[in-house]
């Protein structure tokens, strides 16, 4: 049976603050352990980060090595997780495309950066953002257009073009997409003339 619980959180004893000190401490002790015990102290800590949330390879990775785990014992605990499909990119890059897209309204562009700062690697990037289509792209971005336009307030034509435009250029939309969900909702509104 795998056993991946802390004690110091999972049986009622309060957890200790994190200072620079005991991490520093930790992985010493971490990095000092014979590769059997750094293996599976590695495994632990490892299927605990899954519990917890979905993550890429390189973001586990990352976390082993923090924790102070030498780069082979990183890598082995990787690739095994990759064997049994803990750990899936292909998967996650999928998954993290669809939640962003619907919860945020991010496309293109942002979803690019999204997936590198989470360590998908590009040649993944593609099929992830195949799921998303042209259709599906304009009806959000005119929902967002439209969401935005309400909060704009007392604002002049000028202004609502250039917040609104900027607001859905930030979420990865294109110029064209842009300009032309902006044209379309700020025309049903009124503006000041000045």
């Amino acid at each position: 049976m795998v056993r991946y619980l802390d004690p110091e959180t999972d049986f009622g004893i309060p957890a200790r603050k994190k200072t620079a000190s005991s991490l520093a401490s930790r992985r010493q002790k971490n990095g000092q352990l014979p590769r059997e015990q750094a293996l599976e102290a590695a495994r632990e800590q490892a299927l605990r980060v899954l519990d917890r949330n979905a993550c890429s390879s390189a973001q586990i990775q990352k976390k082993l090595s923090v924790a102070g785990f030498e780069p082979q014992i990183c890598e082995e605990i990787v690739n095994r997780l990759l064997e049994v499909g803990l750990l899936n990119d292909r998967e996650y890059a999928a998954m993290l495309v669809r939640t962003r897209f619907s919860e945020r309204g991010l496309v293109g562009r942002a979803l690019i950066q999204e997936l590198n700062r989470k360590g998908i690697p590009p040649a993944l990037h593609p099929q992830a953002l195949a799921q998303i289509d042209a259709a599906q792209q304009d009806e959000r971005v005119k929902e967002l257009a439209e969401k935005k336009a309400r909060t704009l307030g007392n604002v002049t034509y000028p202004q609502a073009m250039r917040r609104l435009a900027s607001f859905l250029a930030r979420k990865g939309y294109s110029p064209a997409q842009c300009r032309e969900a902006t044209h379309k909702v700020l025309s049903a509104m009124e503006f000041d003339e000045y």
